[in-house]
């Protein structure tokens, strides 16, 4: 298989409308415009606060779990390597990897249901993608002579239209739905995810304990038979007898396992992109947007295993006892700060309490409780809620 092809007539350049931004640069730069974004979103405060941002397993539960940051970087890797293939803007497919999470709430997929339930009976909504939307246009604050990261309209569109099973597109700006599609290198950035996570919460489970391979070899996936017979192979061929100290091969059996997997459905996607776009005699840009489907996509059968796996998931673990107590306690947590910091705004920071109107009170303080970390919303609820010594208060920037 050759893994080049020639997609750059459908690639998003690095002129407008595509880079156009809210603000225009003055300043002397010699990077180009994507990249710069990449470097705009590495250094902001809402990257950095992802580190300490369940993905599913608590960050506190183990340090080789994966946490939102790190999922990010993996995203992002996995949609560089299919970037890089295709013939893509591999920065612009980068910076919206990087940034696809930046407006997620702590404690995973519970901190964004509650904050939904909560908005919910004030008549309003949350959604992840809105957010990360807000943080980049608006909320984010890095330079002295405007607010936001001024990025780009293809990276805020990459945003806007970020979907997964998990992530709805924002619809309620029509801005960046103009076209029927998004970018290839939003479609890159939307399946690279799925990729992400779909591999490594597998590996995250079994090294919990929360699965057993034998529970993924009942199945019958043929992704996880395929990768899983690869890495034995290589086991065999490289420890034949027994492991080297210190190396425990069932661990290192499940990781090989992982990047086996996850190289079977970049193959996948790579494949059945090629002949979508062949398929559709897509010559240009604006054709590719044009699409009814998008066309960087699983293969029927890699779409449906992947579904069967994401299933089994959702039923042993993410809906599982161990993670449903975790999301109980979450989702205690959010609903106790969001009611008392709604009832009573002197308990917000100071410049928060500025910025809010009655009718949007409610909208404020969920952006608020989304900007902590998970560590950040436990200390704010130990300090309202479990009398102890500390008299400073939890110290939000």
């Amino acid at each position: 298989m050759v893994f080049t092809m020639e997609l750059s007539a459908l690639a998003t350049s690095d002129t407008n409308p595509w880079s156009d931004r809210s603000i225009p640069l003055t300043e002397d730069d010699p990077r180009e415009n994507y990249p710069r974004d990449r470097d705009r979103v590495i250094h902001c405060a809402s990257f950095r606060k992802l580190q300490h941002k369940t993905q599913v397993l608590g960050v506190h539960e183990g340090d080789y779990f994966r946490t939102r940051l790190s999922h990010s970087l993996e995203v992002m890797q996995i949609g560089r390597t299919l970037a890089c293939w295709l013939g893509l803007t591999e920065p612009l497919v980068e910076t919206i990897c990087l940034s696809h999470d930046l407006g997620h709430a702590p404690f995973g997929h519970a901190g964004e249901y509650a904050l939904k339930r909560l908005l919910g009976n004030h008549g309003m909504d949350w959604n992840a993608n809105t957010h990360s939307l807000s943080l980049v246009e608006y909320l984010e604050v890095q330079y002295p002579n405007h607010r936001g990261l001024n990025l780009t309209w293809a990276v805020r569109e990459g945003l806007a239209r970020h979907s997964t099973r998990y992530d709805v597109p924002d619809n309620s700006n029509g801005e960046y739905h103009k076209f029927a599609q998004p970018s290839l290198e939003a479609q890159v950035a939307n399946i690279a995810d799925v990729i992400a996570y779909c591999t490594h919460d597998v590996e995250d489970a079994l090294l919990a304990r929360l699965l057993e391979i034998e529970d993924l070899h009942y199945l019958g996936l043929n992704i996880w038979g395929t990768s899983w017979k690869r890495a034995c192979t290589e086991m065999r061929e490289c420890h034949s007898e027994e492991a080297p100290p210190g190396v425990n091969l069932s661990h290192l059996l499940i990781t090989r396992t992982r990047r086996h997997l996850i190289d079977h459905l970049v193959r996948d996607v790579y494949q059945e992109t090629v002949r979508r776009v062949s398929d559709s005699q897509v010559e240009h840009l604006l054709q590719a947007r044009s699409t009814t489907e998008p066309l960087v996509a699983f293969s029927e059968g890699g779409a449906l295993e992947v579904d069967r796996l994401l299933d089994f998931m959702m039923g042993r673990v993410y809906g599982g006892p161990t993670v449903a107590r975790q999301n109980f306690r979450a989702d205690h947590i959010i609903t106790s700060l969001f009611e008392s910091l709604l009832a009573d705004s002197s308990l917000l920071p100071t410049r928060v309490q500025t910025t809010m109107k009655v009718e949007q009170s409610p909208m404020e303080v969920a952006r608020f409780l989304a900007s902590l970390t998970d560590r950040g919303a436990m200390d704010l609820f130990t300090e309202l809620f479990v009398p102890t010594e500390r008299t400073m208060g939890h110290h939000v920037l």
